[in-house]
This record gives C-alpha cells, sequence and structure tokens, in this order.
C-alpha cells in the first residue's frame, strides 16, 4: 500500500475576500493556493474520509458517519452505528449489535462485528475475524486468525482464513471456504499509511496557519455575531451555549472562511453555524494547530467543516458536523484521537466522494483508502448544517 503523490504545483489559486468582525467587506486579495484549497478537499484527497483517527477512535451509540473512517489505533463504534463508506485499522476493530457499514471492514489485528449488522462490502483481518448473530457480509471474508460465523448469520462471498470456520446454527456461507492467506504486510502497511495520513494533516494545517489574520477573536464568543470571509485568528475560542455564528458569503465566489487558534476550539452546547448568501467554491475550515491544540462541539452543535486538530477532536452527542454543498467535511486528528458522542453525525446526508469509495471490491494489497493530499481534484462546496430535527 503506497500513498499517491501529486505535486503541490497542481493546486489552483483562491480569491478569498477580506474580512472584518464590525463590518462587511468587498474587497478581494489573492492568498496561497496550497493553503485553504488543499484544507478544504483533505477528506477527498484522503480516499473519501470523513473521519481520519491517528490513535484509537469510539463512536457512540447511533451514531453516524458519512463517508469512510480511518483509525489509527483500535475502533470501536457503540450499538445501532452506521458509516456510510468503508473502515480501517491498523489495529483491532470492534463494531456494536445492529452495525451499518455500506463498504468494507480492513483491520490490521482482532475484527468483531456485532448481532444483526449488515456489511455492504468485504472483511479483512490479520487476525481473529467473527461475524454476530443473524448478521450479514454481502463480500468475502477473510482471517489471519479463526474465522467465526454466528448463527443465522450470512457471508455471501468466500471465507478464508487458516482454518475451517467456525459456523453457527443455520449460518450460511454464499461462496467458497479456503485458506488463502492475509497478507504478512497488512498490519505494517496499514500502519505506515496512518503514520503518513497524520504527516499530511500536519501540513494542510501549518499551511492554513501561515495565513495572514484579517481579524483577531477574544477568547470567548458570548452572543450570536455574524462574520464575513476571511481568516480569523485567536490563541483559544470557545462558545457559550445556544449562539448563532452566521457565516455571510455575500453572495461572493470563493468565500473562504478560515479559523485559526494555537491552542484549542471549543464550542458550548446547541452552538448553531450557518453559511449565508453563498457563492460558488465557498470554503469553512477550523484549525487547532498548536501543540495541544484540540476540538471539542459540545451537544447538539451544528457546524460545517472540515475540522482539524493536532490533538484530539470531540463531536459531542446529538451534534453535526457536515460539509459544504456535496463534500462530507470531516474531522482530522494529526496526532490523536477522535471520539464522537451518540446519536452524533459526521458528514451530511448525500455528500459523496469519488465513486471508488461507494464501490465495495474485495480489498487487496494494492487497494489504497487514502490517497496523497498533494492534488486538489476536488474543490469543496457548501453544505448548510441541518438542524438535529430536518436530518
Amino acid at each position: 500500500m503506497k500513498f499517491i503523490k501529486l505535486g503541490l504545483s497542481a493546486l489552483i489559486g483562491i480569491i478569498v475576500p477580506l474580512a472584518y468582525a464590525d463590518a462587511p467587506s468587498t474587497s478581494t486579495t489573492l492568498i496561497s493556493a496550497s493553503s485553504v484549497t488543499n484544507a478544504a478537499a483533505l477528506g477527498a484527497n484522503l480516499g473519501g474520509l470523513s473521519v481520519f483517527s491517528y490513535t484509537a477512535s469510539t463512536m457512540g451509540a447511533s451514531s453516524t458517519v458519512w463517508g469512510s473512517y480511518w483509525s489509527g489505533g483500535v475502533i470501536t463504534s457503540a450499538a445501532s452505528g452506521s458509516v456510510h463508506g468503508s473502515i480501517t485499522s491498523p489495529l483491532g476493530s470492534t463494531l456494536g449489535d445492529h452495525a451499518r457499514i455500506t463498504g468494507n471492514l480492513m483491520s490490521g489485528d482482532v475484527l468483531t462485528i456485532g448481532n444483526t449488522s449488515n456489511v455492504g462490502g468485504s472483511i479483512t483481518s490479520a487476525g481473529a475475524s467473527s461475524v454476530g448473530a443473524n448478521g450479514f457480509v454481502a463480500g468475502n471474508m477473510t482471517a489471519g486468525g479463526v474465522a467465526s460465523i454466528g448463527a443465522y448469520a450470512t457471508v455471501n462471498g468466500n471465507v478464508n482464513a487458516p482454518a475451517a470456520p467456525v459456523l453457527g446454527a443455520g449460518s450460511t456461507v454464499g461462496g467458497s471456504i479456503g485458506n488463502m492467506p492475509v497478507s504478512s504486510n497488512l498490519s505494517a502497511n496499514l500502519t505506515s499509511q496512518n503514520v503518513a495520513g497524520g504527516l499530511q494533516i500536519a501540513a494542510a494545517q501549518a499551511g492554513l496557519a501561515s495565513l495572514t489574520p484579517t481579524t483577531t477573536l477574544a477568547a470567548t464568543q458570548t452572543v450570536s455575531r455574524t462574520f464575513y470571509a476571511g481568516v480569523y485568528q485567536a490563541d483559544s475560542w470557545s462558545t457559550t451555549d445556544g449562539i448563532v455564528l452566521t457565516l455571510d458569503a455575500q453572495g461572493q465566489d470563493n468565500a473562504s472562511f478560515v479559523f485559526n487558534f494555537r491552542d484549542i476550539f471549543v464550542t458550548g452546547a446547541n452552538t448553531t453555524v450557518n453559511l449565508i448568501n453563498e457563492g460558488k467554491n465557498d470554503h469553512v475550515i477550523w484549525n487547532a494547530y498548536g501543540a495541544g491544540g484540540y476540538v471539542a462541539m459540545g451537544a447538539s452543535t451544528a457546524l460545517m467543516g472540515p475540522v482539524l486538530a493536532t490533538t484530539y477532536i470531540e463531536v459531542g452527542a446529538s451534534s453535526i458536523l457536515s460539509g459544504v454543498d456535496s463534500s462530507c467535511g470531516g474531522v482530522f486528528s494529526a496526532t490523536s484521537y477522535v471520539h464522537g458522542g451518540a446519536s452524533a453525525q459526521i458528514g451530511g446526508a448525500g455528500c459523496s466522494f469519488p465513486s471508488f469509495i461507494t464501490a465495495v471490491p474485495e480489498p487487496s494489497s494494492n487497494a489504497l483508502m487514502l490517497g496523497g493530499l498533494g492534488a486538489v481534484a476536488l474543490i469543496v462546496r457548501r453544505r448548510r448544517p441541518l438542524s438535529a430535527s430536518t436530518r
């Protein structure tokens, strides 16, 4: 597994309107192409990821990820979680009962799928692998250890493991049963990709942090406020509960809202961010780039991204982190974990990534979930976060 290497010279310039907190501005200035455009297309250029967690990650009960999910450590998803894409981890993966995954599952260690779960692609693990009772796997099952298929569960494709699989009562294998081995390099290759992905996120953060601020923010936002396109800077920034942050693009194309924080970004419960008067190719990016920089979204926050952090990212219960227009937005931790609370949504219904993300072929040693950040084939566009009651 190797990253796609593409030159930064492929990036195209964008116009970012100057902005001030007290009045709208219609003047513009040209800024670095490799900063905003690169970060805005981060999820697509990482192979359609809506979540990149450098270390172990968790998702709460009934949470949803629109797009694919990468966890550099063990991934644990509680009951009734869903991922509209693929899941990959260099270490173990545990999915709770009633999980729904539309793509493939790949794990560098033990892989466990709960009862009555449904996987639209194939599952591959370097260790033991098990499908819970009444579970369904549309593709193949390949395990480096014991392969277990629970009672009345179905693997529609082939099953390959070092020894004969353990089959529960009434279970079904639609294809052949064999002992084709998992690549001995699977875990090491995934670990290498994880390191490279973290470095790419850090590079995107550094590019954003190098932008000249147009507005400096106070440490705490206590009232609702309108922002105009520009580069906002704060050492740390937090919002109080229940306020509305309106991002007014003033009908301009390529309007960019970049929020850079040297340390932390924290939203109070029920904080809402709205993008209005959109033009074409608008961007909204949150970047906690300092050595200890983290992001914590309070419960029921509605935010659009992408969101980048040097360390961890917490998405509060019932919060929505969407993209802009048809993109999935996403959360990207360069060195630490991502946690999604119960009923949290990352990405937006109907968001899109390159077509190969939705395909579900059998994983192979040449198949990649991650790709380079160098080329920007996709410019992230607009999606207004929907309230929890309408999603």
